[in-house]
């Protein structure tokens, strides 16, 4: 997310979306966490842009065969960090609520993808 400068203008073709957090979160091994996601039926998102892929076979096959070149045992794989890292794919911005402290009130720019958005996963 990128904060916007008091003056800043929204970029063009951004379409606002509302953040809300889930506080009834539990996990596999029953710890808890808030996630923050979109709201994402508010925006219109071309069809092109609807579709989130997910780890390839072939790239499966490629970790096996490298692991099994260089003698290793591969014992788990955790792609988790991959999505939060991911680049956003539509233009979206929202204003903060006062869950963001210092910067309630504040236009920002939604740059990583988030749940809840149609391209996200």
């Amino acid at each position: 997310m990128r904060i916007l400068d008091t003056g800043e203008v929204v970029p063009v073709g951004s379409q606002h979306v509302d953040l809300m957090i889930i506080f009834d979160h539990v996990k596999m091994d029953l710890t808890r966490k808030c996630p923050i996601v979109a709201q994402g039926d508010q925006i219109e998102t071309p069809s092109n842009l609807t579709y989130a892929s997910v780890v390839s076979r072939d790239s499966i096959r490629i970790a096996l065969l490298l692991s099994a070149l260089n003698g290793l045992t591969l014992l788990a794989a955790d792609v988790a960090g991959a999505y939060l890292n991911a680049p956003c794919r539509e233009r979206v911005h929202t204003v903060l609520g006062p869950e963001f402290g210092q910067y309630e009130g504040m236009t920002a720019v939604i740059e990583k993808s988030l749940y809840g958005l149609n391209s996200g996963g």
